[in-house]
């Protein structure tokens, strides 16, 4: 395997990009609450849709890095710079786009995920990352480690920390190896799963 190459998502990226995303987010418990489904690959359609919007919306508003190996997308990175969060308008509505093809249960669910997210964010200037996902055949390669790699290296150009909420402990763990520091943990009211907030502070 050649070393991975970092670099910025294209347009033409879009669909692989939501591809390895839609699989990397199927088993997460914020997708599996917000779409409850029989099995885990009934899922991935819906999850793979939502994704879709975030990607959309990323490529034309804020940022999106991917990790190739070998010639093959492996994970990707969505980030909003300092000034990006709250998301404006046009961002927010390709974000909705995925949302708004779930149904209307599954609407009020990621709703509920909004409000808990949007109550919990810092204020101050930050790099927020937004979502961060390595396809599952490409686990355990530190492939998400180069990402926050790549993220910690233009935060700290900036002088800047990076924040994100992650749904999973075992990331919490990969998240705090990278420097992250827990801000508040609880359970998303209506939902019922248990989510992080994090913080990296910029190092100069």
């Amino acid at each position: 395997m050649h070393a991975p190459e970092i670099r910025a998502l294209a347009r033409s990226d879009e669909a692989d990009a939501t591809t390895v995303l839609g699989r990397a987010f199927r088993d997460n418990p914020t997708y599996a609450a917000a779409l409850p489904r029989p099995t885990p690959e009934a899922r991935l359609a819906p999850v793979t849709r939502v994704l879709g919007g975030f990607v959309s919306a990323a490529l034309r508003h804020h940022e999106a890095t991917g990790v190739w190996v070998d010639g093959r997308l492996a994970g990707a990175m969505l980030v909003q710079a300092p000034g990006q969060y709250p998301t404006h308008l046009a961002a927010k509505t390709r974000q909705a786009v995925g949302v708004a093809r779930t149904g209307p249960a599954a609407i009020v669910r990621f709703l509920l995920i909004d409000h808990y997210i949007a109550r919990a964010h810092v204020k101050e200037p930050h790099h927020y990352l937004f979502i961060l996902g390595i396809d599952p055949d490409m686990q355990g390669r530190g492939l998400g480690k180069a990402l926050l790699g790549a993220l910690a290296a233009q935060a700290d150009a900036r002088g800047l920390p990076s924040y994100l909420e992650t749904d999973k402990e075992t990331s919490v763990r990969l998240y705090a190896s990278a420097g992250y520091e827990v801000l508040t943990e609880g359970v998303v009211p209506g939902v019922a799963f248990r989510m992080w907030t994090m913080r990296r502070p910029a190092l100069r």
